[in-house]
């Protein structure tokens, strides 16, 4: 008998080491088939444009490629004269084998903002050695709720095509699929016995969603039209299937218990709990009902959903997202109730898919009620294997190390770095190329990934590309960065003639003070709301960025490439905020002093400098106001759809919210032409208007009043009164206009004195915390 009890307990000492090495974790993994293949190689000929060249890349995906489990591609020259072949372990696997060949051996570059791609008509360049990459990690995530509504809310399935296409060569194989889970969930609600209206009362605008989804807001901007929950279904099936023909894993959505505001009284033997009224919103618009996850009905009401999202879609992906805490607290903090909180969650999953791998954030750790204790007693209920946690702003503040790798449950490191969509430079390559490795090293087997999750995108493409690269590549040190700086402009710029040197240099630049150690960047106050007392944080020398403005100044004499056009338009902006900022600091010194004739000329000056940002930014289609209010008014059909959309689109990237008062206010600023001209700058001239005249009628500024004018007088007409046309065509040469705004302030650079910001960073975040 004894015996036998020391080798049972052998062998759960052999299992729980085999476990601990990572040796008995089989995810589960889209299984490729001959319609992956064809997948693979319809994304070549998109990208190629269709160009015959495109037929000369040789595809074959074979699952036993992959090494432990993990990724492989391997390249090498094809059957025939002039091909190359693709070998790889998966899908995506093959189009991260695409992309490396046309990085690193054709000089090309496919981005968001576009593409140069550099190869001969008839045949492609041979390789002089094979090349084979093998993974380091089983998965590459991307994107954060947020996403969805700050980004691609209103995209088609066009736009969708074209960014799926971007995951799968950039490696990524897990992605969130929540376009269009309101059908499915107010199709569900109908049948359990809510009205058309109490669901109109539920769902937010379109603009929104995301925040909907988390259980923070509900009602905010809108209803949702029927059209709307049908039209984003047949999207949501779409999508979801090139990602599943390509290889990419959907990461469907499972109940977190919140509800329409009238479930209490529909069941009122159900418990309930609150959320909380969020960023000051107010029960009308926050405060969802949510049921707790240990009532028994959680279970049905949850199975039901899942259950449906998988029948309507015809999909079983087993792998599932739910955040119930997310910016709020748990409303009992018994460890106990929190390990059974999650417990009930992961039971509606496994009830569906005994296979279900739930995927959590880690974010609502941030916060201060999360203590060690709390967090081991809240994971601790479900399965080790079952549970992939995204540790979602790793390369700021890691919160694996914190807690013990999340005493022993897997995650995927992320770099989170952009907040609402903004577009201002800043980054960390050194943090970036550190990070992943050293979240391996001091967690082994349980970080099995690298992820990107950004809350918006179109910005600083140089960070993301770089941060899914760490998927496979070993971290570089400062000459490591430096060559791959070189590499980055090669293929960014890369033309018939040679890169001219300044562009090089100007990149350096840039990597060595704006992207080297910047993770938490500073917003723009040129785009927030203008008060007396408002800074402008900056984080790295700026010095460098005015020497990279003038070298790339200087090389458009030889470039005049598409993504050259659009950097360049992106650093001078870049250099006008800080100049703005500089002027600012005059302008309430001078106010201070009572100088009325000082205020005067640095308000002019601030116009002025207003005018050159819209006219900069207006020169370049990717910083165009009218590309997001255009996409979203393709969903309008009438005129009332027309000022719906009008308004969901405006209001985000304003003030957010529904009054004056709120914190989320230019949350999501973006630096786009026509958000300059009808929305910032008429701010500005409230502003300027108020300090004059509390100067001549010698009396203070009443903050309300300002508060109020710049609402009724700027912000309001912006999202709400005005329906004007914004254009989707750049106007103006963007080479000669950056040539022209730098011969006018480069007299005046040296002038910019504004002080590094202290090495405690103020979070852009920092109102979703307590």
């Amino acid at each position: 008998m004894l015996r036998s009890i020391l080798q049972y307990v052998v062998v759960l000492i052999l299992l729980h080491q085999s476990y601990a090495n990572g040796k008995t974790i089989r995810w589960p993994k889209p299984v490729a088939s001959s319609s992956t293949t064809k997948a693979i190689t319809d994304l070549i000929s998109r990208v190629l444009d269709d160009a015959p060249v495109a037929q000369h890349f040789q595809v074959s995906i074979n699952p036993n490629l992959a090494f432990n489990d993990k990724d492989v591609f391997q390249l090498s020259n094809g059957s025939s004269p002039g091909s190359i072949l693709i070998s790889a372990s998966s899908g995506v696997a093959a189009a991260l084998g695409f992309n490396y060949y046309l990085k690193y051996v054709a000089q090309s570059s496919f981005y968001w903002s576009g593409k140069n791609i550099r190869l001969p008509r008839s045949s492609l360049i041979p390789l002089t050695t094979s090349i084979r990459i093998v993974a380091n990690d089983f998965f590459r995530w991307y994107g954060n709720p947020c996403t969805f509504s700050y980004s691609a809310v209103f995209w088609n399935f066009s736009r969708w095509e074209k960014e799926i296409d971007w995951m799968a060569m950039n490696g990524v194989n897990l992605v969130y699929a929540t376009t269009g889970m309101e059908y499915i969930f107010s199709k569900v609600f109908l049948r359990m016995g809510f009205t058309q209206s109490e669901l109109d009362e539920y769902f937010t605008g379109p603009a929104f969603l995301a925040w909907h989804r988390m259980g923070n807001l509900q009602k905010h901007a809108g209803p949702l039209s029927r059209k709307w929950h049908e039209s984003q279904f047949e999207l949501a099936k779409k999508i979801i299937q090139r990602m599943i023909d390509i290889g990419i894993i959907p990461v469907l959505p499972a109940f977190t218990g919140f509800m329409p505001r009238s479930a209490p009284k529909h069941y009122p033997t159900a418990k309930f709990y609150y959320s909380a009224d969020w960023n000051g919103f107010g029960c009308n618009e926050s405060c969802l009902p949510y049921l707790d996850p240990t009532d028994p009905f959680f279970q049905q009401v949850g199975v039901a959903l899942l259950n449906e999202t998988i029948v309507s879609l015809n999909i079983t992906s087993h792998y599932y997202a739910c955040d119930l805490f997310n910016e709020m607290t748990p409303p009992i903090s018994d460890l106990n109730y929190l390990a059974d909180v999650n417990a009930g969650i992961f039971q509606t999953m496994q009830t569906v898919d005994p296979s279900a791998v739930w995927v959590m954030q880690a974010w609502l750790f941030l916060e201060g009620f999360w203590t060690p204790d709390r967090v081991k007693s809240y994971l601790s209920k479900v399965p080790q294997d079952h549970l992939i946690l995204l540790d979602l702003f790793s390369e700021a503040i890691p919160q694996y190390s914190r807690f013990e790798s999340f005493y022993g449950h897997f995650y995927i490191w992320n770099m989170l770095h952009d907040f609402g969509g903004n577009n201002f430079l800043f980054g960390s390559l050194v943090n970036v190329t550190n990070g992943p490795q050293a979240a391996r090293d001091y967690s082994d087997q349980f970080m099995i990934g690298v992820g990107i999750t950004m809350e918006g995108i179109n910005q600083n493409e140089i960070i993301y590309e770089f941060a899914l690269e760490q998927s496979w590549r070993t971290p570089l040190n400062d000459s490591g960065l430096s060559e791959w700086l070189v590499n980055f402009v090669l293929r960014r710029y890369a033309s018939n003639d040679a890169i001219p040197g300044p562009a090089l240099y100007a990149w350096q630049l840039l990597g060595n003070s704006v992207y080297q150690k910047n993770p938490y960047g500073a917003s723009s106050l040129m785009l927030h709301r203008p008060t007396l007392n408002r800074g402008q944080g900056i984080n790295f020398d700026l010095k460098s960025l005015f020497l990279a403005w003038e070298l790339l100044v200087a090389a458009s004499n030889e470039l005049d490439s598409d993504l050259f056009r659009y950097d360049l338009v992106d650093i001078t902006k870049e250099v006008l905020q800080y100049k703005f900022a500089t002027y600012y600091i005059q302008l309430i010194a001078a106010f201070n002093q009572s100088d009325l004739y000082g205020v005067g000329t640095q308000a002019a000056i601030l116009v002025d400098i207003l005018a050159d940002m819209e006219m900069i930014l207006a020169s370049d289609r990717r910083f165009l106001l009218g590309n997001w209010i255009s996409d979203a008014l393709q969903f309008a059909m009438s005129e009332e759809e027309i000022h719906f959309y009008n308004f969901n689109a405006k209001l985000q990237v304003s003030i957010w919210g529904n009054n004056y008062t709120l914190g989320l206010y230019d949350y999501a600023s973006k630096f786009w032409s026509g958000m300059i001209q009808d929305y910032y700058a008429p701010r500005w001239y409230v502003f300027f208007d108020v300090l004059l005249k509390s100067l001549v009628e010698g009396h203070p500024v009443d903050q309300n009043l300002l508060g109020k004018r710049l609402f009724l007088e700027a912000e309001l007409p912006f999202f709400m009164l005005d329906t004007k046309y914004y254009p989707t065509i750049a106007q103006g040469d963007s080479i000669m206009i950056a040539r022209e705004l730098f011969n006018k302030y480069r007299s005046s650079l040296n002038d910019i004195n504004l002080p590094l910001s202290s090495s405690t960073q103020q979070f852009s975040f920092k109102h979703y915390f307590n």
